[in-house]
């Protein structure tokens, strides 16, 4: 059976005060089995506890075989929380394919 892709958009703030709520959404969306897109266009504020649910989601999917990738790589807030919290580590292809589409950041 073929499932049309399921978006989940976020926005403004993506932190540790709002985290459970964002949660939910995508285990939402995950829970339904259609690939999952991520909208990021309108985020203003990102932490770590963010790029670790995404991290997460992205493993959880991936031992699933279910498909979860971001609308468009990476960029702003959220790289450069991902540069800090080292998680474009080259030596690890998925998630860097993941994050930034295989582009590699310096």
């Amino acid at each position: 059976m073929e499932y049309s892709e399921k978006l989940v958009s976020f926005s403004g703030s993506l932190t540790i005060g709002v985290i459970s709520e964002r949660y939910s959404a995508l285990v939402g969306a995950m829970e339904q089995g259609a690939p999952v897109v991520i909208g990021l266009d309108e985020v203003t504020e990102v932490d770590l506890t963010f790029a670790q649910l995404l991290e997460a989601a992205r493993r959880t999917a991936a031992d699933r075989g279910q498909v979860i990738r971001l609308e468009k790589p990476a960029e702003g807030p959220l790289l450069q929380v991902l540069q800090r919290g080292g998680f474009l580590d080259p030596e690890d292809a998925d998630r860097v394919n993941f994050w930034v589409g295989g582009k590699t950041q310096s």
